[in-house]
């Protein structure tokens, strides 16, 4: 009895991973509806949870750039029923607020890279007529006793750190004016308040396309099909500084590697598709797919590059 007790407990891990899943899966947003990392992830969810025969249940956790929902993902089961989309903001929340309790390289199993949020900075045309381009945006600013004011997607935002290093490279002389949300900052942006903006292209294509701003560079490192007369910020004579965000999928360290081998095959299978593509382009976020293995490398990168770039920079939230 006791042998058939020890064979039936040795094999019921590899019964249970077979098995799933067998109920619904969370996925956790670390941001309020309707931005571009919730509208991804429901697109993804949908053709994920199709693929998967369950369905994939989004739930946004907003709070310190991700930070909270970060902190709860990191501490629940690693069973692959409960996913997170990792964002850009939640890989620089430690480095940028105090007492934040979770390691965006350690805690989490990556499982795929899912898209690329282009980021592009524009101006009010109404409140800077003569600007037409990075340099004159700069050499304005520089020529202004105190500069003047910029905003961005918010504080540790990836467009917020490209402008505070070429701030700190004395390329120009603008003050980050920090809002909770894009939606605000835009709003003063297109109202006079701020005149320049570093915002992603969901948000700012809208308003470049009806001529309520005016876009000087984009952050990628290549021209964005969405608006392909407007220069890379290399493009201009100032290289290296991209800013683009991105967004991919991570579950709680030691989630099973057959889940997570499981969910990345399908991933690239779905994010590969006409149709997501599709979707995704009517967002104006960029499809992409990533191993977990390259998916851990990025975020390793991405938090020592702009980690660096905090510390130099003294770049501090409130």
């Amino acid at each position: 009895m006791s042998v058939l007790i020890m064979l039936v407990c040795s094999t019921a891990p590899s019964f249970a991973g077979a098995a799933w899943p067998d109920r619904p899966i969370h996925l956790i947003v670390p941001f309020p509806p309707g931005g571009p990392t919730d509208s991804a992830a429901r697109v993804y969810s949908d053709a994920l949870g199709r693929e998967l025969g369950q369905p994939v249940i989004v739930e946004n956790k907003p709070g310190v750039s991700g930070a909270i929902a970060a902190v709860q993902v990191k501490n629940v089961a690693p069973d692959g029923y409960t996913l997170m989309m990792l964002v850009t903001p939640t890989i620089m929340a430690p480095h940028l607020f105090k007492n934040v309790k979770f390691d965006p390289v350690n805690d989490f199993d990556p499982i795929t890279k899912i898209y690329d949020l282009p980021n592009l900075i524009a101006i009010n045309p109404k409140v800077l007529p003569g600007v037409s381009n990075l340099k004159s945006l700069f050499d304005l600013s520089k020529s202004k006793d105190g500069g003047f004011p910029y905003t961005s997607s918010g504080v540790g935002s990836s467009g917020n750190l490209s402008m505070e290093l070429m701030k700190y490279r004395k390329l120009h002389n603008m003050s980050h004016i920090a809002y909770k949300g894009s939606a605000p900052a835009m709003n003063d942006t297109l109202g006079g308040v701020v005149p320049v903006i570093y915002a992603d292209l969901v948000s700012a294509l809208p308003q470049i396309r009806a001529g309520r701003l005016k876009a000087l560079a984009v952050g990628t490192p290549q021209r964005v099909k969405a608006l392909p007369n407007v220069p890379t910020i290399a493009e201009q004579g100032f290289s290296g500084f991209e800013a683009s965000s991105w967004g991919g999928l991570v579950a709680p360290r030691n989630t099973p590697s057959n889940i997570i081998l499981k969910i990345s095959q399908i991933s690239q299978k779905i994010l590969a598709s006409d149709d997501l593509k599709k979707r995704f382009d009517n967002i104006g976020i960029i499809s992409s797919y990533m191993s977990p293995q390259d998916t851990k490398s990025l975020i390793g990168s991405d938090f020592t590059r702009w980690g660096e770039v905090i510390r130099v920079s003294g770049i501090v939230a409130e």
